[in-house]
């Protein structure tokens, strides 16, 4: 009942705005009521927008992968059997529906994966996530927020280097994590800097004579800009 009675303030605030701007058109001289009715109108608003917000953010950043292999058979050219983290960009832009400092984020995600192997080559894996995570977030000061994601993700394969040993899925599924603090210049702009950790394989990325399970980790440290809609 309370969100319905915001939402139904709202749209009174908003008529009361339209009859001011016709009243002053139309030479009202009631000039101390109008603008009365003007600064409750704008507390309306104001109110309706600390409830519900839509944010846009766009990510630029490094990814440090690894991968992880549990093998069917011993890997006699040494490749598998010892990696290191790769270190690849990592490109991004999330849409956040905030409701009551709660709330849904998706858009997409990309990222280079891989590992380096004991002989120094490294194997790249390139994936288009799709992330359907839980939003939280709380102001700290006027102009600092502190926002969180948690949830899952799906990744849809774009490209991997070419190998004997293993071939990833065209599909990974997997979970996900991120903190982020937003500096807002303004109430439509800021700029971000945060970090995610993700964990990708729940579905077992290669399968194959060799290569029993597969996995892979990401830690992300990004930064980049926030729009509030």
């Amino acid at each position: 009942m309370k969100i319905r009675s915001f939402y139904k303030q709202a749209v009174l605030a908003v008529v009361m705005l339209c009859f001011i701007s016709a009243g002053s058109f139309a030479g009202d001289k009631n000039d101390f009521k109008n603008k009365m009715v003007f600064k409750e109108a704008e507390k309306l608003l104001a109110k309706r927008n600390a409830l519900f917000s839509l944010d846009a953010d766009i990510k630029l950043g490094v990814g440090i992968a690894n991968t992880s292999f549990e093998l069917n058979k011993p890997d006699t050219t040494g490749q598998l059997t010892t990696t290191t983290s790769k270190v690849g960009p990592s490109i991004g832009a999330t849409l956040s529906l905030n409701f009551f400092g709660f709330g849904f984020t998706t858009g997409f995600a990309y990222g280079s994966k891989g590992f380096e192997s004991s002989n120094g080559n490294k194997t790249n894996l390139n994936y288009f996530n799709i992330p359907l995570l839980l939003y939280f977030d709380f102001n700290v000061g006027p102009k600092v927020r502190v926002e969180g994601n948690l949830g899952p993700y799906f990744g849809l394969l774009m490209s991997q280097d070419e190998t004997t040993l293993y071939k990833a899925k065209n599909f990974d599924f997997g979970l996900t994590g991120e903190l982020q603090f937003a500096y807002m210049f303004n109430k439509y702009m800021g700029a971000l800097l945060g970090g995610s950790y993700e964990y990708g394989g729940l579905n077992n990325l290669s399968n194959n004579e060799l290569v029993k399970k597969m996995t892979t980790s990401t830690i992300t440290i990004y930064t980049g800009l926030k729009f509030e809609l």
